[in-house]
């Protein structure tokens, strides 16, 4: 025996930060949406814990420094409660001999502190803001990129077909203004090892660089395309060679918290402890989900 919901104009499986974020969106639409989790509370990866009584940690994402600033300017977070925090110092690096290096926000004064420190000297000091330069021009180049809305494969039009040559050129244009390292297309399949050796000759410096490479993938620094996972990071935010270093108050899971809020002000309705079992189709056209429970719901759309 099955239930059939109320139809939707769209359904969101997940209320991770991304599929709320989808969701708010589309309800500012005017769709009617609906988003579905099977966990008994929203936030996935971004999700504050509270392994023993009174300890609060992050599950996953340690920071939320990658959420761009644009949504949370649209959908208003702060009024949802978000407050964010950046402190200055962005890496801190405990070596194994009990000295240490510091990168900073502000690149001229790491640049000062790496010339005076006997771990890096002053050749990579000056290499530093050079290298940052480079790293930025890179990034802002593959952000143009991320910021654009891909073409329908499947009818594809004249319209798309220029404005892909358009928006490939300025990635161009941008990605080769400071890079004597090459354009993304060089750069991009690298293992970070090789690119930082190519930058630095401190080992302690380029550790601390390729481990932002390597976070969250799996990766080992000399496998092929971290250092794309480098140039991902680094395009989803103005951090440059140092990184960012951006957190919410009250963990990575007041921000899920601010996105759901906002979701729902905007009119999506969001249910937890509801997974997904499928989605429905009629040939290529999407009718639905069925949950794990029978019901069903009817939507044109399934995020």
């Amino acid at each position: 025996m099955t239930r059939r919901a109320s139809a939707y104009d769209a359904v969101v499986v997940g209320a991770g930060h991304n599929g709320l974020v989808c969701a708010a969106y589309l309800a500012r639409a005017g769709m009617r949406t609906l988003v579905l989790e099977a966990r008994p509370n929203v936030g996935g990866m971004a999700e504050t814990s509270e392994p023993w009584p009174g300890v609060r940690v992050p599950t996953l994402a340690h920071t939320v420094g990658r959420f761009r600033p644009q949504v949370v300017r649209e959908l208003r977070l702060r009024e949802h409660g978000l407050r964010l925090v950046q402190p200055d110092v962005r890496v801190f690096a405990p070596q194994p001999d009990g000295r240490a290096l510091t990168l900073w926000g502000d690149s001229r004064r790491t640049t000062v502190e790496l010339a005076a420190n006997d771990l890096v000297g002053p050749r990579d000091a000056g290499a530093y803001e050079q290298a940052d330069g480079r790293l930025r021009a890179l990034a802002s180049g593959l952000a143009s990129l991320h910021a654009r809305v891909p073409p329908d494969l499947a009818s594809p039009t004249l319209t798309d077909a220029f404005a892909g040559i358009r928006t490939a050129l300025v990635a161009r244009a941008r990605a080769r203004a400071h890079s004597t390292s090459g354009g993304l297309l060089r750069v991009m399949p690298m293992a970070i090892r090789d690119l930082v050796d190519e930058w630095f000759e401190s080992d302690a410096l380029r550790a601390a660089i390729a481990a932002r490479g390597v976070l969250l993938s799996g990766f080992g620094p000399r496998m092929p395309g971290t250092a794309g996972v480098l140039l991902t990071d680094a395009a989803g935010n103005d951090g440059g060679l140092c990184g960012q270093t951006v957190f919410a108050r009250g963990g990575p899971g007041a921000l899920t918290t601010a996105i759901a809020s906002a979701a729902r002000a905007a009119g999506a309705e969001v249910r937890t402890g509801s997974a997904v079992a499928r989605v429905r189709r009629d040939g290529e056209t999407v009718q639905g989900v069925t949950l794990a429970s029978g019901d069903e719901i009817d939507a044109p759309v399934v995020v």
